[in-house]
């Protein structure tokens, strides 16, 4: 049996595959931000700005809407306002929404909308920042998120049982008398359900996210050639040995790594 996690990671790894997922759902994510990655836990750490690491964005080119292709295991029938319909047992016949059935078992229903991304736009930049930063106070367990996708509701529901089933409601308002897909995406609730695991609806999020750090070789290499790093040498600041900056400009990814979903810890995000 999977957990919740494992679900819905592998159900958004067909088209987010390179990306980590804010968990809990409802975790706030900003292009920016620096975590903390230490003891199986990601702990939130601030800000780039806030270490003194100005940078700026662009903005990508998503899909307005997502949706996971469960290979067939996931059905979904829409339901009009003001006509009944067959297999609906919670819906009243003015009601607007849809019957969410699972043939399968673990497995899982994602739908985000109006979804939006923003990247740092000066990879170069940044890999010197972070260069800087690292002759002085940051180490390889510090991530920078360099990319941010935000979604404006979504709904996710998983069950570990074949025969589950969600009857969701489409709220007064929110999407047409005919309902479609992206209506289902936080603007619902759930009228009825069985055998379901995780029932999550949501608005104004940030499901995906990418983050970099100084490679761990760049670290190994720094302390070989240069000795301990700028707070073990004495009272009087030592500027970062140029080469190190130029090597950043020249080649971002012989200091900069992305960090794979696969490290990325099931346990969420803690304040402390």
């Amino acid at each position: 049996m999977k957990d919740t996690y494992e679900l819905y990671r592998h159900a958004v790894d067909d088209v987010w595959k390179g990306w980590w997922v804010s968990w809990p759902l409802s975790q706030r994510v900003a292009l920016g931000d620096v975590l903390h990655d230490a003891d199986g836990r990601v702990r939130t750490a601030g800000t780039l700005v806030d270490r003194g690491i100005a940078f700026d964005s662009r903005p990508g080119t998503p899909e307005n809407t997502y949706k996971h292709d469960a290979q067939g295991s996931v059905s979904v029938s829409l339901k009009a306002a003001g006509s009944a319909a067959d297999g609906f047992a919670s819906l009243a016949v003015a009601d607007a929404g849809a019957r969410i059935g699972f043939t399968k078992g673990n497995t899982a229903f994602v739908v985000y909308d109006g979804l939006t991304e923003t990247t740092v736009a000066d990879t170069r930049a940044l890999a010197s920042a972070l260069v800087s930063r690292g002759w002085e106070d940051w180490d390889d367990s510090l991530l920078a998120v360099t990319g941010v996708v935000a979604a404006a509701s979504g709904t996710v529901l998983t069950t570990t049982e074949s025969g589950a089933f969600a009857e969701l409601r489409v709220r007064a308002g929110a999407g047409p008398v005919q309902p479609v897909l992206a209506d289902l995406a936080g603007n619902a609730s759930i009228e009825g359900r069985q055998a379901l695991g995780l029932e999550w609806l949501g608005t104004d999020l940030t499901p995906f996210f990418r983050v970099v750090r100084l490679r761990k070789a760049w670290f190994g290499k720094v302390r070989k050639d240069y000795g301990p790093r700028q707070p073990g040498r004495g009272a009087a600041p030592v500027p970062v040995p140029p080469v190190l900056l130029e090597e950043a400009q020249d080649d971002p990814g012989a200091v900069l790594e992305d960090v794979s979903p696969a490290e990325q810890p099931p346990l969420g995000f803690t304040t402390a």
